[in-house]
C-alpha cells in the first residue's frame, strides 16, 4: 500500500526521488511537468510548493549524513519559467536534515538515518531549528555540543573509532536457523503464511523454505541488497541486532522489522555466557571480535525489555535469546497452546537445497556500477588502500546512490576487483613505508595525537597498521633502526644495486637528492633526521651518507646538469655531536668527475653523461689511488683531444678526496 511520506516545512513538501512513485495523497503531476520542462538534469530531492516544483541536487544522499545543496532548478508550473541556482562555489550552502522523512517506508536506509536523527534530538541539536539550515551553523552547533560526525554517528571526538565489518558474521548452514526451526515447530511459519527474513545473510533459510513451496523472501544489506523488503505475515530478525554497534540503530532496525510484520515478529540475539569472548576487544556496549565484527551479548531480560519497549507487546520466549511478539492475538494463543502441548512432535524440517543459493545477481550488480568501481579503483591505487566514503569521487558516489547500493557492498566488490591488481598492491606497500617514515620523523617534536592527524592519515593508520598506537610503535623501531650502522650499510648496498646511487671512496653513499623517496625507509629516516636539524635536502643536489659514522653531507653545485658540476657548498650534519657546519667553495675548485656513478640508472641524461665520461677517462689524467687532477688541467687536455663518440672506455672508480 502506498503511504503518505515526505518532509513538510512551512507548506512545502520535500521528497526523495526514490519515494515519488510510492506516495499517496500527493499530486505527482507537477513533478512530471517540472522534469519535462527542466530537461536532462541531475536531481535527487523534489521540493513541491504551491505553483512550483524545485528539483534539487544534494551531495551523496546515502553517504553524507547532512548533505549540502549542490544545485536547484525551480520550475514555475503555470508559466513553465525555469530558474537555476548553483551552490557549488558557495562556502556556506544550505544542508538537509532528517533524511529519513523523504524516503519510502520500505527503504533499507531508514534505520541508519533515523538513528542519526534520534541522536541529534537527544543532544538538543534541533533546538531553534531556524538557525541550523546552513553548513557552517550546523557544524558550529555540533562542535558546541562537544561532538563530531563519523559517518552517520554523532560521537565524542576522543571516542575510539573502530571499522566494524558486519557482514562477516553471516555463516553458511546445512539446516534451518534455530529461530526458523522454532517458528515452524510452534506453527508460526506455515504454508499459508508469507515469511520475510530481514537480514537473511547467505539466504539459507529463504532457499530452504522456498524449496518446499513456502512463500518466503529475504533481504540483507550486504549479501542480498537487491532482495525485496515488504510486509509479510511473519518477519524473522535473526541474529541481526547483536551485530549492530549503534544502540539507536538497533532500535530503529527493530522498529522497521516490526513495521513489516502483519502477524508476528521473531527476534533472536546472542546471549551472554554462551560464547567465549577470549581475544575480543571491548567496544561501546559490546565487543569487536578478532574478525573485525561486532557482537553485543544480551541478557534474556534485556532482550525482552527491548522488544517490549519498541513493539508495545509482551514478548513470548521461544528459547534462550529467542522471543516472538504478535499482532495476531489468535495466532499468539495457538502458539501458547503448542508450546505447552505434549502432543507437539518435531517433524522433518526443510533444509537448504544442496546446490542452490539465494540469487544475488552479483555480475549484474557489478556491471551496473562499473563506472563507479573504475573510479574507485583509480582512487584506491592512488591511496594504496580502499578509500573511505569521504575520499570517493563524487561521480562514483552518485552512481552507487542511483543504483541503491550500500557503500560497504560497493567496497566489497571493489576489493574483489583489486585482489590481483599488482599496481594497487605496490601502491599499498609504498604508502605504508611513507607513513612509517613520516611518523618516525614526527617523533622529534613529540608523537602526534590521533585526533590532530588529517582524516586521510587516520584512515591510513587503520588500514595499514590496525591503529594509531601500533603505527607509532613500529615507527619508533624504524627510528632506532636508522642508527644501526650495519643496517645502514646493507641498505646502502641495496640502493647501489638498484641503481639509485654510488660509493664515493669506500664508505660514503652519494646519490641525487631527487631519489631520496625511492630509498629504503631506514635511509630516508636517517636523511630526514638531518633535515630536522638543518633542512635543505630539497635545495641540495647530492646527498652523502657516511656509512662508518653518524654523519650526513648535503652538497650544492653550481649547475648539476653540466657534465662536470662544481661543488659550491657542503653542509655537514653530525648526529654524534649534534652539530651542523657549512663549507663554501669557490667556483671551479671542487669538480665532480664521473657524475654518472651517483646518478639514478633511469636518469634520461645518464647515457649522454657516460659518453662524455669515456672521453674524460681517455685523457689519461685519472689513475686509481692518485689524487684527481685540477679542473684547469683536465679542461686543457679535453680542448686538444679529439672527442670520440660512443662508449670507448669505462670510467675508473671515483677517487675524489677533499
Amino acid at each position: 500500500m502506498k503511504r503518505t511520506i515526505g518532509k513538510r516545512v512551512a507548506g512545502t513538501l520535500y521528497m526523495h526521488r526514490s519515494a515519488v512513485k510510492e506516495t499517496e495523497g500527493v499530486d505527482l503531476e507537477p513533478i512530471a511537468r517540472a522534469e519535462s520542462s527542466a530537461g536532462d538534469i541531475k536531481w535527487n530531492v523534489a521540493r513541491i510548493s504551491k505553483g512550483s516544483v524545485s528539483l534539487l541536487l544534494y551531495e551523496s544522499f546515502d553517504d553524507i549524513p547532512f548533505p549540502a545543496l549542490i544545485s536547484a532548478t525551480k520550475v514555475d508550473i503555470p508559466s513553465g519559467d525555469i530558474t537555476h541556482t548553483d551552490y557549488r562555489n558557495r562556502a556556506n550552502p544550505p544542508i538537509l536534515h532528517r533524511k529519513e522523512l523523504l524516503l519510502p517506508e520500505d527503504d533499507p536506509r531508514l534505520p541508519t538515518f533515523r538513528a542519526l536523527t534520534a541522536a541529534a534530538e537527544e543532544h538538543g541539536l534541533f533546538k531553534d531549528s531556524n538557525r541550523i539550515g546552513t553548513r557552517k551553523a550546523w557544524e558550529a552547533r555540533i562542535a558546541a555540543a562537544g561532538l563530531v560526525l563519523r559517518g552517520h554517528r554523532l560521537v565524542p571526538p576522543d571516542e575510539e573509532h573502530v571499522e566494524v565489518v558486519r557482514h562477516r558474521t553471516a555463516i553458511l548452514r546445512r539446516d534451518l536457523s534455530q529461530p526458523m526451526q522454532l517458528m515452524m515447530r510452534f506453527g508460526v511459519v506455515g504454508p499459508d503464511r508469507t515469511v520475510f527474513d530481514y537480514g537473511c545473510g547467505q539466504g539459507e533459510d529463504v532457499a530452504a523454505l522456498a524449496s518446499q513451496g513456502f512463500s518466503a523472501f529475504g533481504w540483507d544489506p550486504h549479501h542480498a541488497p537487491e532482495g525485496p523488503r515488504g510486509p509479510a505475515d511473519v518477519v524473522n530478525l535473526g541474529f541481526v541486532l547483536n551485530v549492530i554497534e549503534d544502540p539507536r540503530e538497533r532500535i530503529e532496525t527493530l522498529k522497521a522489522a516490526w513495521g513489516f510484520a502483519k502477524q508476528s515478529l521473531c527476534v533472536a540475539v546472542m546471549l551472554q555466557g554462551k560464547t567465549s569472548i577470549a581475544g575480543h576487544k571491548p567496544y561501546r556496549d559490546g565487543y569487536v571480535t578478532t574478525r573485525g565484527t561486532f557482537q553485543k551479548y544480551f541478557e534474556q531480560q534485556e532482550l525482552q525489555s527491548l522488544v517490549a519497549s519498541v513493539t508495545g507487546e509482551k514478548p513470548l520466549a521461544f528459547a534462550p535469546g529467542i522471543v516472538a511478539v504478535f499482532k495476531d492475538k489468535d495466532l499468539e494463543q495457538e502458539v501458547l497452546l503448542r508450546r505447552h502441548s505434549r502432543a507437539f512432535v518435531a517433524g522433518d524440517l526443510p533444509r537448504p537445497p544442496p546446490r542452490e543459493r539465494f540469487a544475488f545477481a552479483r555480475p549484474e550488480l557489478r556491471e551496473r556500477i562499473g563506472p563507479a568501481l573504475e573510479a574507485l579503483r583509480v582512487r584506491a591505487t592512488l591511496l594504496g588502500r580502499l578509500p573511505d566514503q569521504e575520499e570517493a569521487p563524487a561521480e562514483a558516489l552518485a552512481c552507487i546512490s542511483e543504483n541503491r547500493v550500500a557503500w560497504q557492498r560497493a567496497v566489497d566488490l571493489l576489493e574483489q576487483v583489486l585482489n590481483a591488481d599488482e599496481a594497487f598492491a605496490l601502491a599499498g606497500r609504498l604508502r605504508r613505508q611513507d607513513l612509517l617514515v613520516h611518523l618516525a620523523l614526527m617523533q622529534f617534536p613529540g608523537a602526534p595525537k590521533y585526533r590532530h592527524l588529517p582524516r586521510s592519515i587516520q584512515a591510513d593508520l587503520k588500514s595499514f597498521f590496525k591503529g594509531h598506537s601500533a603505527a607509532l610503535d613500529e615507527s619508533r623501531r624504524l627510528l632506532f633502526a636508522a642508527g644501526d650502522r650495519q643496517g645502514v650499510r646493507a641498505d646502502a648496498e641495496a640502493a647501489i644495486a638498484e641503481g639509485l646511487g654510488g660509493l664515493r671512496g669506500t664508505h660514503h653513499l652519494r646519490f641525487r637528492s631527487t631519489v631520496l623517496s625511492r630509498l629504503s625507509p631506514r635511509l630516508r629516516v636517517l636523511v630526514g633526521s638531518a633535515e630536522v636539524l638543518q633542512g635543505g635536502v630539497e635545495s641540495s643536489d647530492f646527498v652523502e651518507i657516511d656509512l662508518d659514522a653518524p654523519r650526513i653531507v648535503m652538497i650544492t653545485c653550481d649547475d648539476v646538469d653540466c657534465p662536470v658540476p662544481f661543488v659550491v657548498e657542503r653542509t655537514f650534519v653530525d648526529f654524534g655531536k649534534l652539530k651542523v657546519s657549512t663549507d663554501r667553495r669557490d667556483p671551479e675548485t671542487t669538480p665532480i668527475y664521473f657524475k654518472s656513478r651517483f646518478m639514478p640508472a633511469d636518469d634520461q641524461g645518464r647515457e649522454r653523461q657516460i659518453d662524455f665520461e669515456a672521453a674524460l677517462a681517455g685523457t689519461g689524467l685519472f689513475e686509481v689511488g692518485v689524487r684527481e687532477p685540477q679542473w684547469s688541467e683536465v679542461k686543457a687536455k679535453l680542448a686538444i683531444m679529439t672527442v670520440k663518440t660512443g662508449r670507448t672506455a669505462s670510467p675508473p672508480p671515483n677517487q675524489i678526496t677533499y
